[in-house]
């Protein structure tokens, strides 16, 4: 737990500096703070160059006015837990309240958990259980090259785990050396922008995406991820997501209308999170029966689930600044 802001400044330079060090230097920067964390720490996050997440509630216990108050500085995220189908109205509310009230972009940092916590550097639903660092790798274009370039995909399995121990291993000491308890690996695979995760499902299915299939090439995907956590240091959700935002090939299929709602919605039952970064037609109603289908999912799966979906009252492409313009899906 960070005791105070001195002590969050030191990690934070000692650990990047070791990840310079190992010639890893990180692409983003985040900070999950505990409850209750000093305000001077926020309000110094609040100005800096890092991401930081420090607001996490279960939808009935939350603060609007608390959550408003975080959410206003532009790279703090948060978290609201989900856990029965009660909390489906408010956490709609919520959703179209903070967007009418600080803009469409607050609807990027704010995400649905829906079942449990999960201890993972992924955001929006990082939620911290211990002090330590975690990992989450940028390595979509890294898996398809491998799927591709081994003749079978045991083969490729192995060589992604030798990648996967050797990053481990270095991490671990490299924290160890400055002593900062090492938390692992979400070897989740997640896409951005070009380097997307569509390639990856179809060659594993052998069928174009979304199709009949499709389920199963992302289940043999997971299996893969599963596999894989295993074999080093993990945390987290270690799946294949699917954030539409965040991913090229996916924001065609929305606009060529290929790719819709439902299909999103099904494959959650098979995936972490189906459901992420959709900007979605119509108002609260829609947000509703999104959530309630990730609750399905999740009594299903008996896993927690992400949601994070973006509200577009006039049905027209929204535009934010670190994501580009993104398509509403057709339901």
């Amino acid at each position: 737990m960070v005791h105070g802001l001195s002590e969050l400044r030191r990690d934070l330079e000692l650990g990047e500096k070791a990840l310079v060090g190992e010639d890893l230097p990180p692409w983003t920067v985040r900070v999950t703070l505990p409850d209750g964390a000093p305000q001077e720490v926020i309000e110094w996050l609040c100005g800096s160059r890092y991401l930081f997440s420090a607001y996490h509630s279960s939808v009935g216990d939350a603060s609007e006015e608390s959550l408003r108050k975080v959410l206003k500085c532009g790279n703090a995220f948060a978290t609201l837990l989900i856990t029965s189908p009660d909390d489906v109205p408010r956490a709609s509310d919520l959703l179209m309240s903070l967007v009418s009230e600080l803009g469409v972009d607050v609807a990027t940092r704010l995400g649905f958990t829906v079942g449990d916590y999960v201890e993972t550097p992924y955001y929006p639903l990082s939620t911290p259980r211990r002090y330590g660092a975690s990992a989450a790798l940028r390595y979509a274009n890294d898996f398809l090259r491998t799927l591709k370039t081994q003749e079978t995909v045991r083969g490729a399995y192995e060589e992604l785990r030798r990648s996967l121990k050797r990053l481990d291993e270095t991490l671990s000491s490299a924290l160890k050396d400055i002593e900062i308890p090492y938390l692992g690996v979400d070897a989740s695979l997640s896409p951005w922008m070009e380097e997307s995760v569509v390639p990856i499902i179809e060659h594993l299915s052998g069928t174009p995406f979304p199709s009949t299939g499709s389920a199963w090439g992302i289940r043999k995907l997971n299996n893969i991820l599963q596999e894989l956590s295993k074999e080093i240091k993990s945390t987290g959700f270690n799946e294949v997501m699917l954030p539409v935002g965040e991913d090229n090939i996916l924001m065609k299929l929305v606009r060529d209308g290929s790719l819709r709602l439902p299909h999103l919605t099904s494959l959650t039952a098979y995936c972490l999170v189906g459901i992420d970064m959709v900007a979605l037609p119509g108002g609260k109603e829609t947000i509703e029966q999104v959530l309630k289908d990730a609750l399905a999912a999740h009594e299903v799966k008996k896993k927690p689930i992400g949601v994070r979906v973006i509200p577009s009252p006039n049905n027209k492409e929204i535009h934010i600044a670190r994501f580009g313009t993104i398509p509403v899906i057709q339901t």
